[in-house]
């Protein structure tokens, strides 16, 4: 924690900046989209056959800042390819053909060394089977094969474990996964700051194209909630969240070992963090926010004492002050001249005791038939591409749909949607996994491995009411979550 800001998470960030700028000039100059996607897919298959490692980084990279991971695509005669999905054949293409040039070498059966490594592997496997049985169950129920497809599309991102498994051994390997992190988190807050002052101060008068560029590549939502005040939500923002945790637990840490240098620069980043995550306005991600909150307090209380907790918690209050502060001046600015003036307190106020706005009543529209829909195949599920009609409040449903009827395979309540598609057991094993991953991060008492553990927690949490847990992002933290502590318990010994 010496050096946060290392050469290269700075080397990272701008390669991140570069990224981001080509992706705006595609957006307005489409054939640059298309060699823009060529382009980076081939600098990432040369990258990834020099060394597989550099494939993950920076497909971790892309998963972190890319939210539905459409900064860049390829579409023809309607079909649309992601970079995201782009990167992830590469990586598993460039694995496995390893995999396979080493079995012939040595005229065996390949062993995959990630079981030996991996305290979860067969977790993970036992995961599989029920994955497998959700489509193959879509299949014989004939559900629609284009929603079965894009459906199981996301969960193919569990197969990671095999390649990212084989890439991180060592502590070294957890310290350039905690860089890209960083760079990653850090540039996300730096660009929900900048979308906000952009809106706040209609900047150039291009704020109508800059939204447009951030819903057609998927990364976010902008929302005016109040005067000059928009909401700049990003669906890669849980990677924030569960930043703020993981450095409240250095912190602790710092104020155990009184170490200033540290406290100061980890206090920086938590309070950063917070202001994301209050700018998000996020209802799932202040639910996590709060869970996570109460088990940090209970952690730091039974290991470090009443003293040091309340050192860690007492500094939150000025945290949120300076959150406040960084919010106001970024609306605020007074050049150019800011739109216009916004009741603080009303905004938070009014976002958490709302309940008649479209996207929160088309969710809870959607419960009771979903509920119905798990009763009926309560054991087994009802498989990959299973469809739910409901009555939906959303403009853009009510633009097409008279009476708001609305038919999809995709759910907010991500939990549920797990247990409509793999079944009861399906869903017991994910829960299972899960659970064994963050006890073990709380029994290490390490200060990553107790960031990790909660940051998992909160993805729980916000995936009552979000879907994360069966999404890459979920699934990305989940894996990599699970390779770091499964190290540090070797490094504990507590195999």
């Amino acid at each position: 924690m010496d050096k946060l800001l290392t050469k290269k998470i700075r080397t990272a960030i701008l390669f991140i900046v570069l990224a981001e700028l080509i992706s705006i000039f595609a957006y307005f100059l489409p054939s640059l989209g298309k060699i823009s996607f060529f382009a980076i897919a081939l600098a990432v298959l040369i990258l990834t056959l020099t060394k597989l490692e550099y494939g993950i980084w920076i497909l971790l990279t892309e998963l972190i800042i890319g939210s539905k991971g459409y900064l860049f695509y390829f579409e023809n005669s309607g079909i649309i390819i992601s970079i995201r999905i782009a990167i992830w054949l590469i990586v598993m293409a460039v694995w496995l053909g390893k995999l396979l040039a080493k079995t012939a070498k040595e005229k065996k059966l390949p062993k995959f060394e990630i079981s030996k490594k991996n305290n979860y592997f067969y977790y993970f496997i036992i995961l599989f089977l029920f994955i497998a049985w959700g489509a193959v169950n879509g299949l014989l129920r004939h559900n629609n094969f284009s929603d079965l497809f894009f459906d199981l599309n996301g969960w193919f991102y569990f197969a990671l474990i095999f390649p990212i498994g084989e890439v991180v051994k060592e502590k070294k390997d957890i310290y350039n996964l905690g860089e890209i992190f960083l760079a990653s988190t850090v540039w996300l807050s730096f660009k929900t700051f900048f979308v906000l002052f952009a809106f706040s101060h209609d900047l150039f008068g291009s704020t109508l194209e800059l939204y447009k560029w951030i819903r057609n590549t998927g990364v976010g939502e902008i929302t005016q909630i109040q005067g000059g005040f928009y909401r700049v939500f990003f669906q890669s923002q849980i990677f924030v969240l569960i930043g703020f945790f993981i450095f409240l637990f250095f912190m602790a840490e710092s104020i155990k070992n009184k170490n200033k240098k540290n406290l100061y620069l980890q206090f920086s980043f938590v309070s950063i963090f917070l202001a994301v995550i209050l700018l998000s306005f996020s209802r799932s991600f202040w639910v996590g926010l709060a869970a996570g909150l109460f088990t940090c307090f209970l952690i730091i209380l039974k290991t470090s004492g009443l003293k040091i907790t309340l050192k860690t918690f007492l500094f939150l209050p000025l945290a949120l002050m300076i959150s406040a502060i960084l919010i106001f001046i970024a609306v605020k600015f007074p050049y150019p001249r800011p739109l216009g003036g916004f009741d603080t307190a009303a905004l938070f106020s009014d976002r958490v005791s709302q309940t008649d706005e479209a996207a929160i009543s088309s969710r809870w529209q959607l419960l009771p038939p979903l509920r119905e829909a798990i009763r009926e195949d309560f054991i087994s599920g009802k498989g990959f591409g299973a469809s739910i009609t409901y009555e939906s409040k959303d403009p853009r449903v009510l633009e097409s749909s008279a009476d708001g009827q609305y038919t999809t395979y995709a759910f907010e309540w991500g939990w549920l949607d797990i247990w409509l598609k793999l079944g009861f057991f399906g869903l017991i094993s994910y829960i299972v996994l899960m659970g064994k991953i963050i006890y073990d991060g709380l029994k290490i008492k390490e200060s990553l491995s107790f960031g990790l553990a909660v940051g998992l927690l909160v993805l729980a949490a916000v995936s009552f009411f979000s879907p994360y847990t069966n999404h890459p992002l979920g699934i990305g933290y989940l894996i990599i979550a699970g390779i770091i502590i499964s190290l540090s318990r070797k490094d504990y010994s507590l195999d």
